[in-house]
């Protein structure tokens, strides 16, 4: 009979228990041992020094300001160099070498437009970079959370910018910084006008990003600020900003590549390379990347230029595809307790492994198996106009309505206000109005108005990448080269003697696959579109749902446009209430490396992994978070470390930390086998 390695170790550790203090057995972890550089530890996730500065320090074409701008910039609170400041907000501090030579904090880099303008931007890895602090020693974790504070950063920011234009003592040694000591005084009055216009527009964008409730560190309203940026900014309309007020943790990255679909509640398909390569230029567009919303000039055009740098994300993407989870390491946070551990093993099948699968160590894989759980059970599933009317409730009137209407009773009991909010925001469209990316002749959908936010969001990224490929012809050849290449038709059933370069003409794309129908467009050409947008594979969008009411058959043809294939479902309506149930609903993924996660639930809303183990009544109303120090018992953050000085309230609007209660029929004693087997995931 065949023990399991867990119960293995522990009968052996049982036997030896009559010993004088025994050792710990070993736990067989097919990893290097933690390296320290630079005073930081880094552990074994698969990754090459080189490779981990490339990634830190590559930019994605976020463009926050003039990069010659901030470096002068003096924070008027500390009277230093503002680029010292950004620490302050929780970011990784940069380490020195070749790949940061102005020693820039982690994620934050110098951008170069194609007329040599630089400017200072983010990269992903400013927000899923994470230090881990345990007794004493600070831990890089590539692909963890930041303890980093979005809002307090871009405000902090804008405060900067507007005491230098506010106060000519402080504007002067500004100037003097950027022109240099020579600079007459109609050079610094042209510079006075740029940087007044810059901290009027940046402000607007600081006031409409402030949320009702305040973020704190290690969390943000990705999609409110993402669609709050292209909605109301790149399309020139205020009035579509909205408070972003459902924040969500960074998700960890790892493993990430390998799931079928990516954000907290599933909304993006995650199958190919053009997937991945949406997903990222939606991330660079709501970190400051730059997106002229117009509609095409002509056909031959039929794209929008953008500053997102598409060559940058399809290699970042291959090597987080490397990316292994950070192994919990005993000779920095304590031995694992490899009794406990065993013990925990089988309470972890039986209550966890069906929503979150186990990713073995050791072993290569290139699929992260998901589990979506629904938030509500709907009082009438199988019928689609009731399920849709039940959805145009939640929107307009809120889940408590519905919940009353007995339309919907709550089934997770997690904070269901991201997943809402994500599938309900309208705005208006303007100027690209009626605009279809891709075009309509490629199956694309115009924009309605008002539309869903979502839409837009999916409309400005395809003509963003479209873009990219006329300024970039080697990006499509990345995309059919890459590790999830769209293309498996290449080797099957490609013609003979063609090849990706024949897209090509004198080094520019040749786009007159994307504007030419019927026989002007080739076979060939065909193919390689049918590719990059997924077509017969998975679509690149998850598409419209209805705001609010009852979706006449014509919304509905439109909300499922990009939805992604829904199995049986013999009509639009059918098809649309299948989108509604599957993407109101949060991610179950492996908890490998979850240890180094915290806060946890999707919302941040639960401070250690022991506390998820509690019924929802025991769990803390009010914790501090924020430092880098976690509490290696309880497993998460250290709310008592002088660092954690943000108060989350788990009281307010979209913060509530409900939900997940399946540890709640566990002893105390299962719960700390449970939580000591996760430390081994």
């Amino acid at each position: 009979m065949k023990l399991p390695l867990y119960a293995a170790l522990a009968a052996t550790a049982l036997l030896l228990s009559a010993c004088a203090e025994p050792p710990q057995p070993p736990r067989p972890v097919p990893v290097k041992p933690p390296v320290q550089v630079n005073g930081l530890w880094y552990l074994d996730q698969g990754w090459s020094e080189e490779a981990r500065q490339w990634y830190y320090n590559t930019t994605q074409g976020s463009q926050i300001m003039r990069y010659d701008w901030f470096m002068a910039l003096e924070d008027p609170q500390t009277k230093q160099p503002f680029v010292k400041s950004i620490t302050r907000y929780g970011y990784a501090a940069g380490t020195p070498g070749s790949w940061n030579p102005d020693l820039l904090p982690v994620g934050f880099v110098k951008d170069t437009d194609p007329d040599k303008t630089t400017w200072f931007g983010m990269t992903c890895a400013a927000c899923h970079t994470g230090d881990v602090t345990v007794n004493g020693k600070t831990m890089r974790i590539d692909g963890a959370v930041t303890t980093g504070d979005l809002y307090g950063f871009i405000s902090g920011l804008s405060n900067a910018v507007h005491a230098t234009v506010a106060s000519d003592a402080a504007f002067q040694p500004f100037a003097t910084r950027v022109l240099g000591a020579t600079a007459t005084d109609q050079q610094k009055l042209a510079l006075y006008d740029q940087l007044t216009a810059f901290d009027k527009t940046f402000a607007a964008f600081v006031a409409a990003s402030t949320p009702d409730t305040p973020w704190g560190s290690m969390r943000t309203d990705a999609f409110g600020m993402i669609f709050n940026r292209v909605s109301a900014i790149d399309l020139n309309l205020p009035k579509n900003n909205r408070a972003p007020n459902a924040p969500v943790s960074y998700p960890f990255l790892w493993d990430a590549p390998h799931q079928p679909r990516v954000q907290w509640n599933g909304l993006l398909p995650n199958a190919t390379a053009f997937d991945a390569l949406g997903r990222n230029a939606g991330e660079v567009l709501g970190v400051f990347g730059k997106v002229t919303l117009k509609p095409p000039a002509d056909a031959a055009h039929y794209y929008y230029n953008s500053t997102v740098r598409g060559r940058n994300l399809v290699d970042m993407e291959n090597q987080l595809r490397k990316l292994r989870s950070p192994v919990w390491p005993d000779s920095l946070a304590g031995n694992v307790d490899i009794v406990k551990a065993a013990a925990g093993e089988p309470i972890y099948k039986e209550n966890c492994e069906s929503c979150h699968a186990i990713l073995p160590r050791g072993e290569t894989y290139t699929t992260a198996p998901i589990q979506m759980v629904p938030l509500f059970n709907w009082a009438q599933p199988d019928n689609a106009k009731a399920v849709i009317a039940a959805f145009g409730t939640i929107c307009t009137k809120g889940v408590d309505a519905a919940v009353a209407a007995k339309m919907v009773t709550v089934n997770y009991g997690a904070d269901p206000k991201m997943a809402v909010d994500a599938l309900c925001r309208q705005v208006d469209t303007g100027a690209i109005a009626n605009v279809a990316m891709p075009p309509q002749l490629l199956g694309g959908k115009p924009l309605k108005n008002p539309d869903l936010a979502a839409n837009l969001l999916s409309n400005a990224v395809i003509g963003a990448i479209f873009g990219d490929l006329v300024r970039e012809p080697g990006l499509l050849l990345d995309l059919l080269k890459g590790d999830n290449a769209p293309a498996p038709w290449l080797t099957a059933s490609a013609p003979a003697g063609w090849s990706p370069e024949s897209l090509t003409k004198g080094g520019t794309l040749d786009t007159t696959p994307f504007v030419k129908q019927g026989a002007k467009m080739t076979a060939d050409h065909q193919k390689v579109i049918a590719a990059l947008t997924g077509r017969g594979q998975t679509k690149p969008t998850v598409g419209a749902v209805p705001a609010g009411g009852s979706a006449t058959k014509a919304q509905a043809k439109a909300a499922v446009s990009a939805a992604p294939a829904t199995g049986g479902a013999t009509s639009d309506e059918e098809a649309l209430a299948a989108t509604i149930k599957q993407l109101l609903a949060y991610k179950a993924r492996p908890l490998d490396g979850v240890w180094a996660t915290a806060p946890f639930m999707h919302n941040g809303s639960v401070p250690n992994l022991y506390e998820m183990l509690l019924p929802v009544s025991q769990r803390s109303a009010t914790f501090r978070m924020g430092s880098t120090a976690i509490d290696p018992v309880k497993v998460g953050v250290d709310s008592s470390a002088a660092g954690a000085t943000f108060v989350y309230d788990t009281t307010k609007p979209g913060n509530h930390n409900t939900g997940h209660e399946f540890g709640a029929s566990l002893t105390d004693t299962q719960r700390w086998q449970l939580l000591e087997y996760l430390k081994t995931l």
